[in-house]
């Protein structure tokens, strides 16, 4: 019902706003919308990444799987099977040279080393096959609303597209980045991650209780949902607060 919830709002949001003039909007009202869409557009990739951790329909993986492709597909037009293979890969060999999420060649330069790691992460998902695929899909709805439902290309930028970017580096910093940086020791564990203890709003905000990544990495089979309860139960007696 949660993932009903967040597709069902994403959709009708997107069905609202599209049609608008952006001068309907104060620049406070726009930036609102935007961000709006940035966070519910994440939603989309919280949904594929529970469906690939079977924790939509629990013991269903066809339902897990149908669910996992509706929700890549209307994210980015992202091939399901092969998000789900680099994921589980992920978890199998985390911050190690298998691991398709990790960037291992910091340079001492934070920020150059964010935007590369961010490029790698996207290389290692945008194969030219999957390249292909979210550029022929991309194309088809630009020419389907753009052309044929007369929609401004302007609203399709900023209600769709700049939520999308917004969104892909919104899962990379809560999500991978900050998670799995090594500035010390305080992931030095078996799952090579930490926890970032958030009051539980702005961990939502964040990337939907990512923040507790080690929760996360520790018990895959919880939902996102479910984190801050697993952090609140004590597992980890003392949790890095930055």
């Amino acid at each position: 019902m949660i993932a009903v919830a967040i597709a069902t709002t994403w959709l009708i949001s997107l069905i609202v706003l599209l049609p608008q003039h952006p001068t309907n909007y104060s620049p406070v009202l726009l930036v609102f919308w935007i961000l709006s869409r940035t966070f519910l557009h994440t939603g989309l990739f919280v949904i594929a990444h529970d469906a690939i951790h079977g924790n939509v329909f629990p013991g269903d993986p066809s339902k897990n799987r149908w669910v996992g492709r509706l929700a890549l597909g209307l994210y980015g037009f992202l091939p399901y099977q092969t998000c789900r293979k680099l994921h589980w890969q992920h978890h199998a060999y985390p911050a190690q040279t298998r691991d398709p999420d990790f960037y291992s060649k910091p340079d001492g330069h934070l920020i150059r080393y964010f935007i590369r790691w961010y490029g790698n992460f996207m290389r290692n998902y945008l194969t030219p096959r999957n390249l292909g695929c979210v550029v022929t899909g991309i194309g088809l709805t630009t020419v389907f609303l753009v052309f044929l439902a007369k929609i401004n290309s302007q609203n399709l930028i900023l209600f769709w597209l700049v939520p999308w970017i917004l969104s892909s580096l919104q899962l990379f910093t809560f999500g991978i980045f900050l998670p799995h940086y090594h500035d010390d020791q305080s992931n030095n564990n078996v799952h090579q991650t930490r926890s970032y203890y958030y009051p539980v709003i702005f961990s939502l905000l964040t990337c939907y209780h990512f923040s507790y990544h080690r929760e996360h990495h520790a018990y895959p089979e919880v939902p996102w949902y479910q984190l801050p309860d697993v952090a609140m139960a004590d597992v980890y007696p003392e949790p890095f607060i930055p």
